[in-house]
């Protein structure tokens, strides 16, 4: 009987070594097109400065409107002494109002932005792993750098 002798091949080896990551590798490679949208979001996120100043605007704004709703409720305890004043006093209630309705609104606006960050801040620990995972594949593959070099040729 005829013994069938088979040559080892080191690249098959290592290729059926790494087969079974081909699936892995192409959703990492999936990762790669995710990062232009976050670079736009990344300037998106330059929204925000400008909000900020408008923010300390207002919030100087409402100290300065702060008396004025002291004013108001004051007024609203002797409106039934002076009628006249009723005018007065539903005009600073809309204007409080629409003070509100605006802030409000902005907040509301603001919604998707905090909610973007808390996704950010789930990934951002989801994908932990995979700098200690670069840093570890990395080093392995310098053992082998240095392994092979020091190889007898």
């Amino acid at each position: 009987m005829a013994t069938q002798r088979t040559s080892f091949e080191p690249g098959l080896a290592v290729s059926t070594v790494f087969d079974q990551i081909g699936p892995l590798q192409e959703q990492l490679a999936q990762i790669a097109v995710i990062l232009e949208p976050i670079q736009q979001l990344s300037e998106l996120a330059s929204v925000f400065e400008p909000l900020r100043q408008f923010e300390e605007r207002i919030r100087d704004l409402a100290k300065v409107l702060a008396p004025m709703h002291d004013f108001q409720h004051q007024l609203q305890q002797v409106l039934k002494q002076f009628s006249p004043l009723e005018t007065l006093d539903q005009e600073l209630s809309q204007l409080c109002l629409s003070f509100r309705e605006s802030l409000c609104q902005l907040a509301t606006a603001l919604e998707p932005a905090a909610a973007l960050q808390d996704r950010l801040a789930h990934l951002c620990i989801v994908f932990e792993p995979a700098k200690a995972l670069r840093q570890e594949f990395s080093a392995l593959a310098q053992i082998f750098e240095r392994r092979s070099t020091e190889m007898p040729q």
